[in-house]
């Protein structure tokens, strides 16, 4: 990609400096996929599979600094495209990844020669940096659009939190995590379902893909009438909000942080985010070092990793009771390194306002039946 300026790259935290190494070509030469392997997005497309729209394929195209390669990314990581976390100009470093052929046919009416086309489907990948010259002319370049199928990526990343100095006493009385069934032969057969499962909806999406890919020649649509009406200009009101200070009506939908970002945000600490997920355990209040000296832990879980998040409240622990199994929404809350990555509510984040809603089905943006749905199959599924 022209424009490319390497001094303009910033590191994500916790990432060692590296460079962009070509490896598309070794990648189709031994047909060998190396994880780890470092792309910067050069380019990324959503694609509704179904009239509804419910169902998606997106595109990324991939560079490794001299070639792009097309990637089908897999369902279980299109919340990280919605929420922005993976966008043009970023670089991830793909974990997980296959590589796959499909025979096309060429010409408008599919019936031209047939040729060969390649791409890859990611699994997972996580971002490790940006390139802000590539985001700006990303941005020179984009229209603005209304669709409801355009990719809303926000590229403005939020001012540095002012760091809180208290020091937490790690949580000695913490519910133990309960570890995942992993009853053998039924998991087993379990497992090789899913791959079945996976396969055949990477099918599906992929005829979008293709569609995506080889456009067939289409009738230029009638242009409307003109309006006598000034065309409205885009509102920033149905932008998602980051900051809860700056959120004043429950119909605005917050920007919100699954829990697999946690570790991967800006900073490691105190980094101000807002989450919806479901509460797996509470414990009683506790005594705590910190004022006002009392705290209540959480574990949260969300479909977005395996992995339950320690919630720690120190904002009127008594009055945070959710119920066990409901899904709560958290504004403001901030991250930390422990645990490897987990949340916290200091008393000093405190606005006199409310934090925390449990189900809240008013705020159409937030998708509580499905997180719902989600935990109640987990649910069943241990139970079994």
């Amino acid at each position: 990609m022209a424009g490319i300026d390497p001094a303009a790259m910033t590191l994500a935290p916790g990432t060692e400096p590296f460079t962009l190494t070509p490896v598309v070509e070794d990648l189709l030469r031994t047909q060998f996929c190396i994880p780890g392997s470092i792309f910067l997005v050069e380019g990324v497309d959503v694609v509704p599979v179904t009239r509804t729209g419910r169902w998606q394929a997106i595109r990324l195209l991939l560079g490794d600094g001299e070639v792009c390669i097309q990637a089908l990314l897999d369902d279980t990581m299109h919340r990280f495209v919605h929420l922005g976390d993976i966008s043009v100009g970023c670089y991830v470093r793909v974990q997980a990844f296959e590589l796959r052929w499909r025979t096309v046919l060429g010409g408008a009416d599919g019936k031209g020669e047939e040729s060969k086309m390649v791409y890859l489907v990611v699994r997972d990948l996580i971002t490790v940096g940006w390139n802000e010259s590539v985001q700006a002319l990303h941005l020179a370049q984009t229209v603005p659009e209304s669709s409801p199928d355009a990719v809303d990526v926000e590229g403005t990343r939020q001012d540095e939190e002012e760091d809180n100095a208290e020091q937490e006493i790690q949580d000695a009385k913490r519910a133990s995590r309960p570890s995942t069934p992993k009853s053998s032969r039924r998991g087993k057969l379990d497992a090789l379902a899913e791959d079945d499962a996976d396969d055949a909806d990477l099918e599906d999406a992929f005829e979008a893909f293709e569609a995506l890919t080889f456009p067939e020649k289409k009738v230029p649509p009638r242009r409307p009438r003109p309006s006598s009406q000034p065309p409205a200009a885009p509102s920033r009101a149905c932008l998602p909000i980051h900051l809860p200070k700056d959120w004043h009506d429950p119909q605005t939908p917050l920007k919100l942080t699954t829990l697999r970002a946690i570790p991967h945000l800006p900073y490691a600490q105190n980094w101000t985010c807002n989450v919806l997920a479901v509460v797996a355990a509470l414990s009683p209040v506790e005594p705590s070092r910190l004022a006002p000296f009392a705290q209540r832990t959480a574990r949260l879980a969300d479909p977005s990793t395996a992995k339950q998040v320690h919630l720690t409240v120190f904002l009127d622990p008594e009055g945070f009771a959710p119920r066990v199994g409901s899904a709560v929404l958290l504004t403001g809350v901030k991250n930390h390194r422990f645990d490897g990555g987990s949340l916290k509510k200091y008393a000093s984040d405190g606005g006199g306002g409310r934090w925390w809603f449990e189900d809240p089905w008013e705020m159409g943006w937030c998708d509580v039946g499905g997180i719902k749905a989600w935990w109640a199959e987990m649910e069943a599924a241990r139970a079994d």
